[in-house]
């Protein structure tokens, strides 16, 4: 998958992602400069491979609580459990 594509999905998940040049870039924005992260050939696979790994982490990590979440009864988990759990997997609730 493309860089820019990742770090779409990574930010639409709430998650800011390591691409390897972040401390950089945050330090240069005092000079309001920035390094891209698309355009140089190695910075943009090493940032491709950081963020699939922590994207990769993350869905791991929330398949493990789906698994641990399934052997519970959900009458039992608080509204405010309840609630974070459905805003961490994009789940829309109402009431």
């Amino acid at each position: 998958m493309d860089i820019r594509n990742l770090l779409k999905t990574a930010h639409f998940l709430g998650i800011q992602p390591v691409t390897g040049v972040n401390i950089l870039n945050n330090i240069l924005k005092i000079f309001r400069l920035n390094i891209p992260v698309e355009t140089t050939p190695i910075i943009k696979d090493l940032a491709r491979l950081l963020v699939t790994r922590e994207l990769n982490m993350y869905f791991s990590r929330i398949r493990s609580f789906d698994v641990e979440y399934s052997f519970k009864n959900l009458e039992k988990i608080s509204d405010e459990d309840l609630d974070q759990i459905c805003f961490r997997r994009g789940i829309e609730i109402n009431n």
